[in-house]
């Protein structure tokens, strides 16, 4: 192989030098439009990466602030639980009471304090139902349920006659000879003593009115069942 002559590379440059330095103008300008094509996307890439970032903390700040709510409304369902087991309890503890007040006024008691004999034989007065019964001297009568003295009739001669209104609808009756113990307007309980029975006055009779009639006293006593 020989040298190239001055003339003949001149010649080849003249030939080929151009083409050849368009070409590789073409290449360097496809590398920077490559160049900044990659830059443009690394900056996309960046940015897209950061709002990932920033999504990724608001799902972690919103599910702790979901957890945060769970837990409370856990707290607030037990605390609900417990209130709504108090009031339960207390509005059953309020019937309860006040089942027991009403019963309180309901003339279902014995009306003699001690023992006492039945007399079966009589059991209406002027065609309304009573309850004759016999005790000793010195036992106590008493109210049949808590009530008010409503009215005192009668006298030494005939008999007393006391009526306690139980505020309910029901009346209680109680007929002796002795003189009665209580005044109208009293308030009256279980425990209260109405009249003592005395000599001569042995009997009592007992009558229960409901709603304004009479009805057999035995029907609500207790001790008859």
């Amino acid at each position: 192989m020989g040298c190239i002559s001055l003339e003949k590379w001149k010649e080849l440059q003249e030939k080929y030098g151009k083409p050849l330095m368009g070409a590789a103008i073409g290449i360097v300008v496809v590398i920077l439009v490559i160049l900044i094509y990659c830059h443009y996307l690394s900056g996309h890439l960046v940015e897209a990466n950061q709002n990932v970032n920033e999504l990724r903390q608001q799902i972690e700040t919103l599910t702790q602030e979901n957890d945060a709510l769970k837990l409370e409304n856990e707290e607030l369902n037990e605390k609900v639980s417990i209130l709504s087991d108090t009031v339960n309890s207390k509005v059953k503890e309020e019937e309860e009471r006040e089942a027991e007040i009403a019963q309180a006024y309901i003339p279902t008691g014995f009306p003699l304090k001690g023992t006492a004999t039945y007399k079966e034989e009589e059991t209406t007065l002027d065609g309304q139902p009573i309850a004759i019964f016999e005790a000793a001297s010195g036992t106590a009568v008493i109210a049949t349920a808590q009530g008010t003295v409503s009215s005192i009739a009668g006298n030494a001669e005939s008999g007393y006659i006391v009526m306690v209104d139980h505020g309910n609808g029901y009346y209680s009756v109680y007929r002796n000879g002795a003189k009665p113990e209580v005044k109208e307007g009293d308030e009256v309980t279980t425990s209260t003593e109405l009249f003592t029975i005395d000599a001569g006055h042995e009997q009592l009779g007992y009558q229960i009115i409901e709603n304004d009639a009479y009805i057999d006293p035995l029907s609500l006593m207790e001790i008859y069942g």
